[in-house]
């Protein structure tokens, strides 16, 4: 496992899939969405843009609160994993 915030999981996919993308991220309560992407921020961003997507066809209020916990969730790991990222500098840097 790649990246885990206790509901939001990314992973790494399989290299030679038919997409191509190397991260999935999903999310506890809803593991039947994924996203897919070449980062695990752009993984995140795909179930983000999936889950929403989701918001306008749920069957009751209790399914859209459940859908906007999920967002934030995902949108608060992508944050974090952002913010957690070292930048280009800090790679090539031999002081870090």
């Amino acid at each position: 496992m790649i990246q885990d915030s206790g509901r939001v999981f990314v992973t790494a996919g399989d290299p030679s899939s038919v997409s191509g993308h190397c991260f999935v991220a999903y999310h506890r309560d809803f593991p039947e969405v994924r996203g897919e992407g070449e980062s695990p921020p752009a993984a995140a961003d795909r179930l983000a843009e999936l889950l929403s997507r989701t918001l306008d066809n749920a069957p009751s209020d209790w399914r859209r609160e459940s859908l906007g916990r999920a967002i934030e969730d995902v949108r608060a790991m992508r944050a974090l994993s952002v913010s957690e990222c070292p930048t280009a500098a800090d790679r090539h840097d031999p002081a870090h």
